[in-house]
Order: C-alpha cells, then structure tokens, then sequence
C-alpha cells in the first residue's frame, strides 16, 4: 500500500514538473530575448560607476539580463582588462577604460566595432537616441580610422577648483591688492595662477579670511607622483604654453621651449603645494581640498561631487569652478572612460543592449546628479543640473575648449616614460631641458619614425 502510495506521488510530482516546464515555455517573455544572460562588466570605482550600480535593479527588470559589476582603482582595472584581453579569457563582456588605450586596443583586436550593432532592430531600446549622443565626444573617445568601437562611460574634463569664499574676502582681497597691485580674482591667467598659489600660501598662526589657522595652509597642490594623474595635469600646462607631444602635422615637440617653460613653471609650484608632492594623485588633491588646506588646484570634474559632499568635506558650499588658466591657449584636458565591448565577449548583444541603457537620458541624469558627466545632448542641457550642481557651467565651457591625449598604440608606452621624466624633474633629479630631452629620445625610438595616425 504505502509503495503505490510512494508511487502515485512520484507520478503526481512527475506531472507537475513537466506541466510547469511547459506553462515557463508558455509564458517566456519575446520582449526580453536575453533574460537569464549575466554581463560581466569591469570600471574604474569613481562617482559614475557608483552611481551606475544603484540602477542595475532597474535594467534587469527591464530586459532581464543580470550585470555583475566589478571595480576597482584604475591602475588595478586597467591591469585586469589588460590582462583578460590578452590572454583571451573572455572573463569581461564590457570594459571601461580609458580612451589613450583605443588604438593599442584596435590594432591588438583586443575590441570589436559597435556599428554593425546601431543597425540591429531587434536589439534596439525604444528609449535609446543614437542622434542624442554627442557625436564629438563619441568620437574622441570611441572612433578609430572611421570605425566606432565605443561610447563613453564617463566624460570627465579638467578644471579649475578655487576656495570661493578666501577670494571673495574682503581682507583678503585688500591684502592681494597691497602686494601685488591688482585685484584678487580667480586666475585667468598662469602668472596670476602662480601670484595666488604664493599669497595664500602660510604658516600656522598667520591669520586666513580674519582667523587664525591652527595648521599650514597652502596656495595649491599638484599631482607629482609617477602616475598617470601627473601626465594629465602636466599636459594641460604644456598646451596651455603652446607646446604638447605633436604639432598640428603630426610632428614631435615633446623637447620644445614651450614645454620646457611650462615643466619649469609646473616644478616652481612645489613650494607652494603641501609637502608630499611626489605623492600625489588626483585622489591626494581631492583630499586636501577637502580637508581645506588649499586655496586652488587643476583636478577633474568628476572630483568636485566628492569636495561638495558635507559628510566628507569640511569645504562643502565653499568652491567655486572656472576654466584652467591661459597662457597661449585656452584648453582643458579631457579625459574620458569609455565602454567597448570585448572582441571575446561571450555575449555581445546583451553587452550592447547594456551599452544602449547607459545611455538612455533617464539613467544619464540620474548618473550626472550623483557626480558623473553625461554623454547626451539632452541632459547636457538640462537647466536643472546647472541650477543644481555648481560645477556644471564651468563643465559646459571647458568642453567648448578640450583638448585630449594621443590615442596611437605607443601611447602607453609613451605615457609610462613621461611620467619617468617628469618625475625625475619633480623630484630634483634633471632640469626640465634634460628630461623633455630624454623623453624626445624615447619617444623617436618607439614611434621609429613613422608618423602617427590619430595624434591629437
């Protein structure tokens, strides 16, 4: 009795097993193709990529595809994605990465070209507006030879941050005025940058917009460590002077008096800078803004929701934001992430419907609210985050004005035995004429002589 009983149920769960496979199969949902897919996507851990994760929730309601998101800081990121595309694991479906790394990328086949995917009707989000994206910057952070292979993930741009309320004081603007015979404004200009970075600077006790300071305070701070933060800080000084790593023809003026007078004035920064330089990233700037022992610096965009956090700043409300100073040229470095999709990604479709939510307006401006920088005219232009955010006009206009770092295969490189050089001048080791000298002669042994494509 009890084996039929036994028996009957096994059939009975048999049955109900098969009858709710088949009623799944019923009712699968045509609109979501991809559901039960995982991306595997890999960024630089910064306020777009935080921002990012709290709206994975929303994308997978919407297709159904799971995103498994992994950070971390850049260097570390960078040595990932390098390494996974490299030895073809096909670990990452969708990597974020800066866009020097495009032409290393394209010619390694490390990548594979979003065009053939703008055309696939079935993949495509009602929501999405190719015409909406900013065809400039897609461009500059994507296109190579003609070819898009990406749309980018974070559109930060350099600027310049500045204590608000020491420039609008009326003490200290008297004093300026007393020294050096003109009014205390934020800087326009790379003599008046460094009259500011010597007046503010002061020692514990002096007195700082009517109080006495308890510490050192100091004029600006500058990223002087071996990193990719010095090169991109640097490089803004030396367009500004007019000079750069190639002329407008495609030639090398790394060795150019231009850019010697502008490491020399980058160096001659030092004594007004908190002690430590050699040290620095971006990550340090950001740190001691904060902490609110530095009247100005030139630091990303992307950097000032952190200075505006109250829980984290003791400057919150205090900045104001303006373009870089000028010497010969306005410029301001822009410094994009950008999203490609792996040439091994073992799912490039739902990569690309991933890479089209992105860049829905919705997901943009929740993005640019929480600290990040859009890649949509629409949100651009939303009258809400200028009211709403106090670094975005002077965003909008270091746009009008970037300029960006070549994206050749030597880059690399390229960028690894600048920042030997500059580092051996920051830390006292060569004068700027010996360093940019040396750099000249790397950079002919490894471009051997050709002339590069897509050097701006």
């Amino acid at each position: 009795m009890k084996k039929r009983v036994l028996m009957a149920i096994l059939l009975m769960l048999s049955i109900t097993l098969v009858f709710g496979a088949a009623q799944r199969e019923v009712v699968q949902d045509d609109t979501k193709p991809y559901a039960g897919v995982t991306l595997h996507v890999i960024a630089e851990q910064q306020n777009p990529t935080l921002a990012l994760e709290k709206q994975l929730a929303d994308f997978e309601e919407q297709t159904g595809i799971q995103v498994e998101l992994e950070m971390g800081p850049m260097d570390n990121v960078v040595g990932k994605e390098m390494l996974a595309m490299e030895s073809k694991s096909g670990a990452y479906d969708v990597i974020s990465i800066p866009y020097q790394f495009l032409g290393q990328l394209v010619v390694n086949d490390y990548i594979q070209s979003i065009d053939p995917f703008f055309d696939r009707q079935d993949l495509k989000l009602d929501n999405f507006d190719k015409k909406d994206l900013i065809a400039g910057m897609v461009a500059a952070s994507g296109e190579w030879k003609g070819v898009n292979y990406g749309i980018p993930s974070n559109t930060c741009i350099m600027v310049m941050f500045y204590r608000e309320d020491l420039f609008g004081n009326p003490e200290e603007k008297a004093a300026f005025k007393a020294k050096y015979g003109y009014e205390l404004n934020p800087p326009e200009n790379w003599d008046q940058y460094r009259d500011c970075a010597e007046f503010f600077t002061r020692k514990a006790g002096s007195r700082l917009a009517g109080k006495q300071l308890t510490q050192d305070f100091y004029g600006t701070s500058i990223a002087g460590k071996r990193h990719d933060a010095m090169t991109c800080e640097w490089l803004n000084y030396a367009w500004s002077f007019g000079g750069g790593v190639f002329d407008e023809d495609g030639n090398l003026i790394i060795n150019s008096p231009e850019n010697r007078a502008a490491l020399d004035y980058f160096v001659n920064l030092v004594p007004f800078c908190p002690p430590g330089v050699s040290n620095n990233t971006w990550d340090e700037l950001t740190t001691q803004m904060q902490q609110g022992i530095v009247a100005m610096q030139i630091q990303w965009n992307d950097c000032a929701p952190s200075v505006e956090d109250p829980s984290s700043s003791k400057v919150a409300g205090k900045v104001g934001y303006t373009t870089i100073p000028v010497k010969v040229n306005p410029v301001a470095h822009y410094g994009a992430w950008t999203y490609f999709i792996s040439a091994d990604a073992p799912n490039p479709e739902a990569a690309w419907i991933f890479l089209q939510w992105v860049n829905t307006s919705e997901v943009q401006k929740k993005i640019a609210l929480e600290g990040g920088f859009p890649t949509l005219s629409s949100v651009f232009n939303d009258p809400e985050l200028v009211v709403e955010l106090p670094y975005w006009q002077a965003s909008l206009d270091a746009y009008k004005i970037s300029s960006r770092r070549p994206r050749i295969p030597q880059w690399n490189e390229m960028n690894n035995a600048m920042m030997l050089e500059l580092s051996h001048v920051i830390a006292g080791n060569k004068n700027s004429a010996t360093a940019l000298r040396d750099l000249a002669s790397a950079y002919n042994k490894l471009l051997a002589g050709e002339l590069p494509v897509d050097y701006q």
